[in-house]
């Protein structure tokens, strides 16, 4: 089992940057064999610490009665793309992550993970003036900045209210994740509607 001894104290150990992701949790057991998925930049590849713990149920499970397929029939009632759909319920600011990939993995074995909701995050995580900005505080990179916030606000796919998340959404972190923990399915495209409907049978 991955994270055998996992309790509600060691939630207070993660990160606050992590801890301020949710806006209420609980400890759960999640089944060897359970499908996971994520929308993210890139193929949500292992890093210096493993896999990134952020995950959602592509099922219905526990609270969540939708899954991703409820996650993609909400986009397409709202005449936006999965890409946009996620970043409003799963609140990840514009500055975090451009979600531009679906990427789906299998869980190989049982695991003990954080489960609870998002808690609303800002669109953008701190004043665009100040996001990305380097030591030399220059004017230059200051636009360099607005302009490239603005340009992600402007690719978004839908029109980003200042405060992301509201509809309760749910949402898993499992620490200690490494890709010997999981079996990868394929990346589509977030913004590619047709390919994500054929890969859930809508």
């Amino acid at each position: 089992m991955i994270n055998p001894t996992l309790g509600r104290a060691d939630f207070f150990k993660l990160r606050k940057s992590d801890q301020n992701g949710f806006k209420k949790f609980r400890v759960v057991k999640v089944p060897k064999n359970t499908l996971l998925f994520k929308m993210t930049k890139g193929a949500a590849a292992a890093g210096q610490y493993g896999v990134t713990p952020w995950w959602s149920a592509v099922k219905p499970f526990l609270d969540d009665k939708e899954g991703a397929l409820g996650r993609y029939q909400q986009a397409k009632a709202n005449g936006i793309n999965m890409r946009a759909m996620v970043r409003f319920m799963s609140c990840v600011c514009l500055d975090w992550n451009d979600l531009d990939n679906y990427v789906q993995v299998r869980l190989k074995d049982d695991a003990h993970a954080f489960w609870g909701t998002y808690n609303p995050m800002p669109k953008f995580s701190q004043p665009i003036w100040k996001v990305n900005s380097n030591a030399d505080g220059s004017g230059a990179t200051t636009m360099a900045n607005v302009k490239l916030m603005q340009l992600k606000e402007k690719e978004a796919g839908f029109a980003v209210p200042d405060m992301l998340g509201g509809a309760e959404a749910w949402q898993l972190y499992i620490p200690n994740l490494t890709d010997a923990d999981i079996e990868r399915g394929g990346i589509i495209p977030g913004h590619d509607m047709v390919a994500l409907a054929m890969a859930f049978g809508a």
